[in-house]
């Protein structure tokens, strides 16, 4: 997989635009919600997460190690961390500018 790096490219586009939509959804309904910063950065948070260990070890039961379908789950764990990374800056970002205004619970 390591010769052909185009083949990872073309894995990881989909599943950025994946996690950029289902993060905006978040985001518009913990706003929507009326959520208070802790409560909306960590419903956020969790709301984004996708279960990739869950889908590696199955593709790989299902598929083999060396399977298309086990190379697409592995980057989606990958893209995973950085994602996280990437809200939990935006959550302290957008607290800043007074994104969540409702009263915590």
């Amino acid at each position: 997989m390591l010769e052909n790096p185009d083949l990872l490219v073309l894995i990881s586009i989909p599943l950025l635009i994946g996690f950029a939509i289902v993060v905006c959804y978040n985001l518009l309904v913990t706003r929507m919600a009326n959520l208070a910063y802790r409560e909306g950065v960590i419903t956020v948070i969790i709301g984004s997460s996708s279960h990739f260990e869950i889908a590696i070890a199955t593709a790989i039961a299902i598929y083999g190690v060396g399977s298309i379908a086990a190379l697409g789950t592995t980057m989606g764990l990958f893209w995973e961390v950085p994602v996280m990374l990437g809200i939990v800056y935006l959550g302290k970002y957008l607290r800043k500018r007074s994104y969540w205004k409702g009263k915590p619970l």
